[in-house]
């Protein structure tokens, strides 16, 4: 029986579909997102320092570089199981942890939902690549 291993081209793509999915997210919603944590657009217009893009990078490679490790462990082998393991992970680890911050930090639990699906998104069709997109040793 071959073994599963880590698809590094698989991590790659989706680190750059966690950069591209949440630039679309956010610009579909954000005039509710900048109402709803009190910004203005000239705040947005002004910060403009790369850390946080750099972190996002880092954080989804990490990310997606973990989900493909626990594929080969459980192991996840189809597109489907992939989605849904995905989604799970996104909504058990990321969304309901979201909420629960942002109900203690006072905040709308629709900037919840607007934070917290885009995490649900990314780490379900980074799920659906990782299981379909297997790499054997």
């Amino acid at each position: 029986m071959r073994k599963q291993s880590v698809n590094l081209w698989a991590v790659l793509v989706c680190v750059v579909i966690s950069q591209v999915i949440p630039a679309l997210w956010y610009w579909a919603f954000s005039e509710s997102w900048m109402a709803l944590n009190g910004f203005t657009m000239e705040q947005i217009k002004t910060a403009n320092s790369p850390v946080p893009y750099l972190a996002s990078i880092v954080s989804s490679a990490f990310s997606a570089y973990t989900v493909a490790w626990i594929f080969t462990k459980i192991p996840v082998k189809s597109i489907i199981a992939g989605f849904l393991t995905g989604m799970l992970f996104g909504s058990v680890f990321v969304f309901f942890e979201i909420i629960v911050k942002d109900l203690f930090s006072m905040r709308s639990l629709l900037l919840s939902l607007i934070d917290g699906g885009v995490r649900v998104i990314v780490f379900a069709i980074t799920g659906a690549i990782l299981g379909v997109w297997r790499k054997y040793e």
